[in-house]
């Protein structure tokens, strides 16, 4: 089990690189596959680095949205058909 500030690195990390591609316009991102396959999965590692940090120091942090990382995770990975590219 990975220890709690390897996963608040992982997270940091996966953000690190999601916000790399704000330099990307809007209509490049629409239509770069790879950039969007980069970016979903980098959500993906940040949501699942999330539902792994212990309830208990996800109680004791309220200001980081947990849930809506975790929730986006899951949407990405059981729901990859209403994922929404525009809202991404």
């Amino acid at each position: 089990m990975k220890s709690i500030h390897t996963l608040l690195r992982d997270m940091i990390r996966a953000i690190e690189t999601i916000q790399s591609y704000q330099v990307v316009s809007y209509e490049n991102f629409l239509e770069d596959s790879k950039t969007q396959d980069a970016i979903l999965y980098n959500l993906i590692v940040l949501g699942e680095a999330a539902n792994k940090i212990p309830e208990q120091f996800q109680e004791s942090h309220p200001e980081i949205p947990w849930s809506s990382m975790i929730g986006t995770r899951n949407i990405i990975v059981h729901g990859y058909d209403q994922v929404k590219l525009p809202i991404v």
